[in-house]
């Protein structure tokens, strides 16, 4: 990797300095930064760079060279990781209180979420094991949030001092194997970043763009990526799981490279200019006959994917995209005129919508950079990073950070 942080100028440690954050979103077709300031609750774009990455760019999942990708870098930075064996599930546990007239103390919700805690462990490691087909898997914890906590059938936001016959707190993790984990370190060192954390960015994705009605009536999140596509659930007020698998734009850019006889660079230029619509007549229904199977084929992996993660439940009917592949026609018509209700359990055929960067909340753009669905991931990232000081605040999350400590997970 060539090192940048001898290019770069970098805001000098201050009074002022725990308020700019770095998102980075190392995707397989680009990379994205974000320069984000803090106000208050919401965070301000102030610098955006966009850098395309060569074929060769994301072997070992280490870019190779991302010099000039932003003039300014803050020193904090929010990573985005994203990969087949990114595992995001939700895990709860129910506890009978032996004296309801009992108080809940801070004793009791700690053992609550150790016994959370080491479920999902074991639960990630089980599911890595048999995908990967090795007995033992080193996992490592990339987020950890507690999306609910119910006492007798009543949800609270922090169950201190509370009451009840029953306790169920229902935690999402998401898990990732550790050489994942280490090549984002290795980004981060090399590029001289103090890395706060490392995301999911389905997850990442999911928080920034849902509304209180989402939560309210579920949301399912897809991001079409270039290698990969990421999908989070929405459901029951929280985010209940995410899963990728490995199809993205690349696959469809491949295949114009092909049919047409012509070089990758090329064969991009020509499925962004039919994304936007700016191919000539003659050539738009080649290009459609072209990649309409492969469409199909990627609406057919969401189609599984869901039905997975549905686990037999209704699933809820808002389809919310992201990302570069979402732009081809061929891809939104496949979504649409899927058979959802026929093969899924959905109640009614899901509605369709793209995401655009005015639709996420909390992060605002004074660049004017941030135009379509490709910037929905990065901004994510952002708005995790100017959300997460205000939730590290929040007791719950304090006892989370002592649970976790002591698991050295």
């Amino acid at each position: 990797m060539i090192k940048i942080k001898d290019r770069i100028k970098r805001l000098r440690r201050g009074a002022d300095y725990e308020n700019y954050y770095t998102a980075l979103d190392i995707g397989t077709e680009y990379i994205k930064a974000l320069v984000v300031k803090r106000e208050g609750r919401n965070g301000v774009v102030l610098g955006a760079s966009r850098q395309r990455q060569e074929l060769a760019d994301m072997q070992g999942g280490v870019p190779s060279d991302i010099q000039g990708i932003i003039d300014t870098i803050p020193g904090q930075a929010v990573i985005g990781i994203a990969g087949e064996q990114v595992k995001g599930f939700s895990t709860s546990v129910t506890v009978p209180r032996a004296d309801p007239n009992l108080k809940i103390n801070e004793v009791e919700l700690l053992q609550t979420l150790q016994l959370v805690q080491k479920r999902a462990l074991r639960e990630a490691r089980h599911a890595m094991s048999l995908e990967l087909g090795v007995p033992d898997v080193n996992v490592k914890l990339i987020n950890s949030a507690i999306t609910s906590v119910r006492i007798d059938g009543y949800t609270v936001v922090d169950p201190l001092g509370f009451q009840g016959r029953t306790m169920v707190v229902t935690v999402f993790n998401t898990f990732a194997p550790l050489t994942h984990v280490g090549a984002l370190q290795t980004i981060a060192t090399e590029l001289d970043l103090e890395l706060l954390a490392t995301v999911a960015e389905p997850y990442a994705m999911a928080r920034c763009a849902a509304t209180d009605e989402v939560y309210d009536f579920g949301g399912i999140f897809i991001d079409i990526g270039g290698g990969t596509t990421d999908i989070a659930l929405i459901r029951n007020g929280g985010i209940e799981g995410t899963r990728m698998f490995p199809i993205g734009g690349r696959v469809f850019t491949k295949k114009l490279a092909t049919r047409f006889g012509i070089s990758f660079t090329e064969a991009e230029a020509v499925k962004l200019r039919h994304s936007k619509g700016e191919l000539p007549p003659e050539q738009v229904d080649k290009v459609h006959a072209v990649l309409a199977r492969d469409a199909e084929v990627l609406v057919e992996g969401v189609a599984i994917t869901l039905q997975e993660m549905a686990k037999g439940d209704r699933l809820p009917t808002a389809i919310y995209l992201a990302g570069g592949g979402s732009a081809l026609p061929e891809v939104k018509e496949q979504l649409r005129s899927f058979p959802w209700a026929d093969k899924l359990p959905f109640g009614r055929t899901p509605g369709v919508n793209v995401l655009r960067p005015v639709d996420i909340r909390g992060i605002y753009d004074s660049t004017g950079l941030l135009l379509d669905q490709q910037d929905i991931t990065p901004m994510g990232l952002a708005f995790y990073a100017i959300q997460q000081q205000s939730e590290d605040q929040a007791p719950l999350f304090g006892l989370m950070r002592k649970v976790l400590k002591a698991m050295k997970v």
